[in-house]
Formats: C-alpha cells, sequence, structure tokens
C-alpha cells in the first residue's frame, strides 16, 4: 500500500503535463495498473484469479472517484466538481431524478424500435421470461454500469476537453475515445467499423442530452444504463432472436449482438442526435437572445 500511495502522489504532480491532453490520455490507464496491482494482492487471500480483472476495474473506478477533486483543482483550480461534472445539477433531487427516468424512457423508446420488427418477423420469438438472477444483473448494468461510464465520459472527459478544446471539439473528441474504447478486435473489420461508428453517434447523442438538461449527468446515465440492461434482459429471456436474423438490425458480433452497430440502429441514433442537436442549438440561441 505505501509503494502505491507513492506512486499516486508521484502522479498527481503530473496533473499539469504539456500539452494537457497527455495527462488526459494515460490517466484511466495509470489508474488501471494501481487497481490492477491492488486486486492482484488478493490472490495470496484465496481469491479466484478470474475475478481479479473485475475487481481490478471496481478498483480503479474507486481510485478514480477518490482522485477527481483534486485534478480539476489542480489543473483548474475548480472545487465544486460534483456540480460541474453533472452529479449535483439540478435544484433538487427530485429533478435529478426526473431527468435519470427520462433517459430510461429514452433507452425504452430506442430497445423497443429494434425488439419490435424482430418480434413481428421470423426473426425472434417473444418468451417473456425473467428469471431472479437476469433481473438483478439487468439493474446492476443500468446503475452501475450507466453510472460509472457516464462518470467518466460524459462528466470527467467531456469536462476536462471542454475546459482544453472548447464544447464542440469536447463532444467530438470524449465520443471518438468512447467508442474506441469499447471496440472489440474480435470480429471482421467492417463488423468493428460499423460498431464504431455506431458508439461514437451514442457518445454524441449522450453529450447532447447532458448539455439539454442544463449539464445534469442524469439523463445520459438512464440513456446509457438503460440500453446496456434492457438488452442484456431483452437477450436472456424475453426474446429467443434467429441466428438467421440480418445484421442491419440485430448489428454485429460473434456471441452476443450489438444493435447499435446495425445499420437500422445506427440511423436511428443519427436521427434522433439531429434532434437533440438542433433542439440544442434553439436553446442556446434563445439564452443569447435575452442578453
Amino acid at each position: 500500500m505505501y509503494i502505491i500511495e507513492k506512486i499516486i502522489k508521484i502522479y498527481l504532480k503530473t496533473f499539469n503535463l504539456r500539452p494537457r491532453i497527455i495527462s488526459t490520455i494515460i490517466f484511466i490507464p495509470f489508474l488501471y495498473i494501481i487497481g490492477w496491482l491492488l486486486a492482484n494482492t488478493l490472490i495470496y487471500i484465496s481469491i479466484d484469479y478470474e475475478k481479479i480483472s473485475l475487481i481490478g476495474t471496481i478498483f480503479t473506478f474507486i481510485i478514480f472517484t477518490f482522485l477527481l477533486p483534486k485534478w480539476f483543482e489542480v489543473r483548474w483550480g475548480i472545487r465544486n466538481i460534483w456540480e460541474i461534472i453533472g452529479l449535483k445539477k439540478g435544484n433538487k433531487k427530485e429533478r435529478r431524478s426526473l431527468y435519470f427516468f427520462k433517459g430510461l424512457l429514452y433507452s425504452m423508446f430506442l430497445i423497443s424500435l429494434i425488439l419490435t420488427p424482430i418480434v413481428l418477423s421470423e426473426w425472434g420469438i417473444w418468451l417473456g421470461k425473467v428469471q431472479a438472477d437476469i433481473l438483478i444483473n439487468s439493474l446492476f448494468l443500468i446503475i452501475g454500469v450507466g453510472f460509472a461510464e457516464e462518470l467518466i465520459f460524459r462528466g470527467w472527459l467531456l469536462e476536462d476537453l471542454k475546459n482544453q478544446f472548447g464544447i464542440k471539439k469536447a463532444i467530438i473528441f470524449q465520443a471518438a475515445i468512447f467508442s474506441i474504447i469499447h471496440i472489440g478486435f474480435d470480429i471482421p473489420l467492417w463488423e468493428m467499423i460499423c460498431i464504431l461508428g455506431g458508439l461514437f453517434i451514442l457518445g454524441i447523442l449522450l453529450a447532447l442530452i447532458r448539455l439539454i438538461d442544463g449539464d445534469s449527468l442524469w439523463g445520459s446515465i438512464g440513456l446509457h444504463g438503460g440500453l446496456v440492461g434492457l438488452w442484456f434482459l431483452a437477450n436472456n429471456g424475453l426474446i429467443e432472436i434467429s441466428n438467421e436474423a440480418p445484421k442491419w438490425l440485430v448489428g454485429p458480433g460473434n456471441f452476443t449482438t450489438n444493435p447499435l452497430g446495425g445499420s437500422y440502429g445506427i440511423s436511428i441514433l443519427l436521427a434522433l442526435s439531429l434532434l437533440l442537436g438542433l433542439r440544442y442549438q434553439k436553446t442556446i440561441s434563445q439564452k443569447l437572445n435575452k442578453y
């Protein structure tokens, strides 16, 4: 632990490396190394090696959350970090809950648009069965994965890039990084490119939702978590998708398909992003006209 603490203290001094994008790029990989080192110490108390990767990821996120206030204080002189990145945006907790459930409704709408043609065709059979463990895992994905990834990408990363390059470039850069981080290399190149494009548009959509919600992060948490958790739920009891289902509808993938990588899913994301982009531009224009 002493060695790890020393490493973290040394890294705190690198928050202002020039150019600053260097620190941004290496921040999460550095923390993952620390989390992995911590997790590997658990081998000596009979923790299964297969669980080490997951535990290391959890440790990484805990360290990230702990260091986040110091990151913005050292680099940008910002102290009210939880409000800046959107966790405490909104006058009341009820409003933040409203943003979250609005994002969740967005995800239900998108998943429904994908599942409906599958169920109404010969490519899918509605089962409607949900086991307790599957439901629990789905809720964990909605809340846990949605919160963690949005805090990293639309919270920390978007805000840090905005301070460096402005909001327009920040939206593009964070979406690109978000898509590249999630790409898999066990599928054909063309399918990889399709998933990359779908995730890139999703990253832009999630950023737009945060901006439209007055910089509150909870709407994007609801949408992101809902997409992951509801698709998992659908594929594990609600519906049986045929292997003959076209890739343009269910998306590419080997064992688990990603509908956001199919041309149908990409078209839906693109249309929604354009609509929200126009709405955001209209909101900005109305604010400027007031002055």
